[in-house]
């Protein structure tokens, strides 16, 4: 296991694998996300699942006789099943506190938050702030409730765990096709 853990936030299927050079090339599917790895050269399927640690994105790279638009090296891998993969991409809850899945199970307007998660996407400056969507491994009943989102004037990397604290707002209707079931504005939020 790579020293800061695993850096899945969905249990990441293999799509389709590439070799070449002593590497693999994985097309990952986790969650709503595909996207390309480079890993040391191993034995693995499409179907299979990996984890993953970090590493450098790189842009048009050549391997295993292609081209890949973006691909990240990572140097950490794991081939793993799918049940093992789900319990690896679950972050601890906070203490205290509660995982999305609880958010989701007493969506109470104003009930007071504390939340483990990883950034999944980030969307900077619009509105004047920034929007962050957060992934901790669970899920709540209904579409889209394996994330939470939150806004916040500070910086925040994908990938980075954070920790949340603030009232959870409900049923917040922004229009455009921007709704959120539940979400956290403005909470504090420190970086683990």
């Amino acid at each position: 296991m790579p020293p800061g853990g695993w850096a899945n936030v969905a249990p990441a299927r293999v799509e389709e694998v590439v070799h070449g050079e002593g590497r693999s090339y994985l097309q990952i599917v986790e969650g709503p996300y595909r996207f390309w790895v480079s890993v040391p050269e191993l034995d693995v399927a499409p179907g299979g699942y990996v984890l993953l640690g970090t590493g450098p994105l790189t842009y048009a790279t050549r391997g295993g006789g292609r081209v890949f638009d973006a691909l990240t090296v990572i140097e950490e891998v794991a081939v793993v099943d799918e049940a093992v993969a789900r319990i690896a991409a679950r972050l601890p809850t906070a203490e205290g506190g509660v995982d999305i899945a609880g958010v989701y199970a007493d969506r109470t307007e104003g009930r007071p938050i504390r939340l483990r998660g990883r950034v999944v996407d980030a969307s900077i400056g619009v509105q004047g702030t920034n929007w962050y969507h957060l992934r901790d491994g669970t899920q709540g009943a209904g579409d889209g409730a394996d994330e939470l989102t939150f806004t916040s004037t500070d910086r925040f990397e994908v990938g980075a765990t954070v920790v949340v604290d603030g009232p959870l707002t409900i049923d917040l209707d922004l229009g455009f096709g921007y709704f959120y079931p539940a979400i956290l504005l403005n909470p504090t939020v420190v970086l683990e």
